[in-house]
């Protein structure tokens, strides 16, 4: 069963009405002449009506082109065209408003308008496609299932678009087999209730890891919702009360810091027992049964602090996969010790997208966990992880040179750098591309630095920069909310934002912090010089992906004058 909020209600869709919308969506767009080797974009934010549609395109023998509501215009006029779409699905007006350019005119491509009746001039409404469809199915029972039965394990199911760090995005091609592949293999590593199971989904599903999992539930038979927003999932959380989901590391850690912040404002026996209950969470160990005097703080830990972090989720919890980007061990075990078991997983849309994960029984925090079952892993001589399977893509779409690059034979190169334990469970330690050289040929793991200058609630996001550099320096972007916090707690007034990082007192906390990380790297590591900006990285000024991963090059650029002065003689 699928779910979706409409109207300020939650709308079911039971599997007999999804099986019939996704028919007759299909033998509507058939109608209209799509079919194998045709290729049509969605533009929506997730929903009962995206799954619908991307089920539809796929049965007809065609190939889905996801794309992120928020991508720049440029990408998503890049996608159009290098992708030759011959159609698209958009959400609603004001996507269609926003992106109308790249869409292009009447007749250029089919258009099939979601939601809100017609607002494209020559478009289809969704009820009209599937009215067309279902006067062929009355007409021709069997035409559906002439169409899925003509679609073959090997042919391309979706070409998406990656998020673009760096350059133009590449569009990675996945087969059904791909993608199959991999919900039935992480299918079999958990243990699923079909029919207790409720799953919350709030990721986009043009992010390859939400859709797949999202196959994977599907396959299974649980019982999926999708969120409103970002910004609605703490409500969603508390109506749906999901047992599983599936998360990037970014919503953990602000809600933590949510908690962290509500905490500050209560009376100081509050604080005590708060911070007392996170100090027991941080010796929290997944991997082995905990001495009995700990058990019984753990207890009363949970009676006293726990219990609220669960209810913030709904309260029925299970557990939490993550994946998109690094998590915290802290923020892991505090979740863990909570009740809500954090699983942390590894994978690139070129994989689709998991390569390992963490279980249940096998959870070994800071890891990414083993490889996933028919997935094969090893360790290049200058620590590239390289993967072969059934998951690995089929290359990608129009680019023979950078698919050709990615490969060692059959082995993809992932660009990460890691290693295998003696137990066989995967450690990733940083982007290949991303680690710093300093001009006394010490090579500097940024990411491991801006994980432990992130763990403070003052720190929103920071980047490290030196490359070719005598030394690290750092941008810190403030959590301004806590800082205001800390601001009022301390009686410093301020007009601005600008006006309260410049004050001396914050200044010293945040020299505390940075005294603090250096004590925990090596002498080359540490940071000399940093700057705390009076800015936020956001996907609209493109500083982030869709998928909340840095875009390093441009924060660099952005701050091009702040880092010239760190190197100053």
């Amino acid at each position: 069963m699928l779910n979706s909020k409409i109207g300020g209600q939650w709308k079911s869709f039971s599997s007999d009405r999804v099986y019939e919308t996704v028919k007759h969506i299909s033998l509507g767009l058939n109608s209209l002449g799509i079919g194998p080797g045709d290729h049509v974009a969605l533009y929506a934010d997730s929903s009962a009506y995206w799954m619908m549609a991307d089920m539809a395109i796929v049965h007809c023998g065609a190939a889905d082109i996801p794309i992120y509501v928020t991508q720049a215009l440029n990408q998503v006029d890049f996608i159009l065209k290098n992708s030759e779409a011959k159609g698209i699905f958009v959400g609603d007006r004001k996507l269609y408003e926003r992106a109308r350019d790249a869409i292009g005119a009447s007749g250029d491509r089919i258009v099939v308008c979601m939601s809100e009746g017609r607002y494209a001039d020559g478009a289809l409404t969704w009820d009209e496609l599937a009215e067309r469809g279902r006067k062929i199915d009355s007409e021709f029972p069997g035409r559906f299932d002439e169409l899925r039965k003509n679609v073959k394990e090997a042919d391309l199911a979706t070409v998406i678009y990656t998020s673009g760090t760096t350059g133009e995005p590449k569009g990675v091609m996945l087969s059904h087999e791909n993608l199959v592949s991999n919900a039935v293999d992480c299918a079999s590593l958990f243990a699923f209730h079909p029919t207790e199971d409720v799953v919350l989904s709030y990721l986009p599903l043009s992010h390859v890891f939400e859709r797949m999992l999202l196959y994977l539930y599907i396959y299974v038979g649980n019982c999926i919702y999708y969120a409103e927003s970002v910004e609605a999932l703490p409500q969603n959380l508390l109506e749906v009360r999901p047992h599983v989901m599936t998360t990037v590391p970014r919503m953990l850690e602000k809600a933590f810091e949510k908690a962290q912040h509500i905490v500050e404002s209560l009376p100081w026996f509050k604080r005590f027992v708060f911070k007392w209950a996170i100090n027991i969470a941080l010796r929290y160990d997944t991997e082995k049964e905990m001495p009995v005097g700990y058990r019984v703080k753990h207890l009363f830990a949970s009676l006293l602090v726990y219990k609220d972090l669960r209810k913030a989720f709904g309260g029925r919890i299970r557990y939490i996969i993550s994946g998109g980007a690094a998590l915290r061990p802290d923020l892991a075990r505090i979740f863990c010790a909570s009740g809500m078991t954090v699983l942390q997983g590894y994978g690139l849309t070129e994989t689709s997208p998991v390569i390992s994960v963490n279980r249940l029984e096998r959870n070994r925090i800071g890891s990414v966990g083993p490889p996933i079952p028919n997935v094969s892993v090893k360790i290049a001589g200058d620590g590239e992880i390289l993967v072969d399977g059934p998951n690995v893509m089929m290359g990608y779409y129009r680019n023979a040179s950078a698919t050709s690059g990615s490969f060692s034979a059959s082995w993809f190169k992932t660009g990460d750098i890691g290693y295998l334990d003696k137990e066989g469970f995967l450690f990733v330690t940083d982007r290949k591309k991303d680690l710093l050289k300093t001009s006394g040929g010490k090579f500097i793991a940024p990411q491991e630095i801006e994980s432990l200058l992130a763990h403070s609630l003052y720190v929103d996001k920071a980047i490290v920069v030196g490359d070719q550099r005598k030394f690290a320096s750092a941008l810190i972007f403030p959590n301004i909310d806590a800082l205001k916090g800390f601001a009022q707690k301390n009686n410093i007034e301020y007009a601005t934002s600008a006006e309260l990082i410049s004050n001396q007192a914050v200044k010293a906390l945040y020299d505390g912090i940075v005294n603090g990380v250096n004590k925990q790297l090596s002498h080359w590591e540490t940071i000399k010089k940093y700057a705390i900006l009076d800015d936020e990285l956001t996907i609209e000024a493109d500083f982030l992906t869709p998928t909340l991963k840095m875009k390093r090059r441009n924060v660099e650029n952005r701050y091009r004058d702040i880092i010239e002065e760190f190197y100053k003689e």
